[in-house]
């Protein structure tokens, strides 16, 4: 009985452990998505102020 319950807890955190770290992942994603796009935004606005000039 004891190992039956201990074999569903090992399974259950190893199932915790993948969710947690696609969340991570996924933020991850997310932030570097947001910084690709400010970098293009801003090269973009830099790009038309320099050709005002």
């Amino acid at each position: 009985m004891d190992d039956k319950k201990k074999e569903v807890q090992r399974k259950y955190r190893e199932e915790i452990k993948k969710k947690k770290q696609q969340k991570e992942d996924d933020k991850n994603f997310t932030r570097e998505a947001f910084i690709v796009v400010t970098i293009i935004v801003l090269f973009i606005f830099l790009n038309f102020m320099f050709k005002s000039f």
